[in-house]
């Protein structure tokens, strides 16, 4: 019954300090917010980006507890890797995006691309936004792109693809839960957005799902929350051949929850994904909060190994310290190297 060596189980996560010089500089609770790895330049190491999110959430009265839109912001958070510290001073010229939450970013070389959300005015446009940090100069940049384009929307998911396309995918635009897919070329200008047509397996409509991008080029995406509310526990990668055709595949394996609002990240062929709800905004069991789906390999794992069936196996008992932390939503989640950094979000 013991599951192969190189299978290695899910990670455990811990606290990690982190400083900041001033009480601005630290991003402080929030959630709905996006973190995105950037690469050492020739003058700074590795930094996570922060941006947006509510710092401020709505509940009692037995509602399930929401964001709080007043509360949602359009901050920049920039945190060293190597002295693990926060700062907020980085003033970026150019026109910021507006305040949101719900919204998608990915790393483009040292740039850092949003795109959509909501905040207090409704849906942000579906123009791109691009923080550059090309000779340590923080700059805003509002990318303009030719033609139809994925539209207003919140709750998508979007990272690059081959270093080279931009893919977004699914989300809510207000009337309906979406299961489109559209990628830019950003090494051919003008920019234009194509609206995918893949073969394959195509996943089902749903809103806070992941995405990750492989480094030979497969976007992943998992998980999410379909068009009755409830959420999904598959994933599907989906590649582009050398003839230019996009192709969905479901992934094999057993995940060991449904979820949504949850965060996952690629470390090599391993997609880790942290936390997420079930129905109700219920946390998925603990047993659950963390887990790995090894596309090498075609498989779950959790805490234990191997999953091999669906559901709650060792609920019960002590709780592991280290899986209850990881019992959130709404967080994000970006990798530098070997690590995962996780921030924020709400509990319980």
């Amino acid at each position: 019954m013991g599951s192969k060596p190189w299978l290695h189980p899910a990670p455990t996560y811990r606290p990690l300090e982190s400083f900041w010089d001033a009480e601005d500089d630290s991003p402080g609770p929030r959630c709905g917010h996006t973190l995105t790895a950037v690469s050492a330049t020739k003058t700074h190491g590795p930094r996570l980006i922060l941006f947006g999110g509510a710092t401020a959430i709505e509940g009692g009265n037995g509602a399930a507890p929401g964001i709080r839109l007043a509360g949602v912001t359009n901050s920049v958070h920039s945190y060293d890797v190597l002295t693990r510290k926060w700062t907020s001073r980085l003033q970026p010229a150019g026109e910021p995006p507006s305040p949101r939450a719900a919204h998608a970013a990915a790393a483009v070389g040292t740039m850092v691309v949003f795109q959509g959300g909501i905040g207090p005015a409704g849906h942000s446009t579906d123009d791109l936004y691009v923080l550059d940090m090309s000779h340590n100069k923080f700059k805003w940049h509002r990318v303009v792109v030719q033609g139809q384009g994925p539209g207003p929307r919140y709750g998508h998911a979007m990272d690059l693809v081959a270093q080279r396309y931009l893919v977004t995918v699914s989300g809510n635009d207000g009337k309906r839960v979406l299961s489109d897919a559209w990628a830019l070329d950003t090494a051919q200008k003008p920019y234009v957005w194509q609206r995918l047509n893949p073969e394959g397996d195509r996943p089902s409509a749903r809103m806070y799902a992941t995405a990750s991008a492989r480094s030979d080029g497969m976007f992943l995406l998992c998980g999410g929350r379909d068009t009755s509310g409830a959420p999904l526990s598959d994933a599907y990668g989906l590649l582009m051949h050398r003839s230019g055709l996009w192709e969905w595949t479901l992934a094999p394996g057993v995940s060991p929850s449904p979820r949504y609002q949850h965060a996952s990240v690629f470390v090599g062929a391993r997609l880790h994904v942290t936390g997420g709800v079930l129905r109700g905004g219920r946390s998925v069991d603990s047993d659950a909060a963390v887990a790995v789906l090894d596309t090498a390999a075609g498989v779950w794992l959790d805490k234990n190994g191997l999953v091999t069936s669906k559901g709650n196996k060792g609920q019960g008992g002590d709780a592991d310290p280290s899986l209850e932390t990881m019992r959130r939503c709404r967080h994000a989640a970006a990798s530098v190297g070997i690590r995962i950094y996780i921030y924020g979000g709400l509990r319980g």
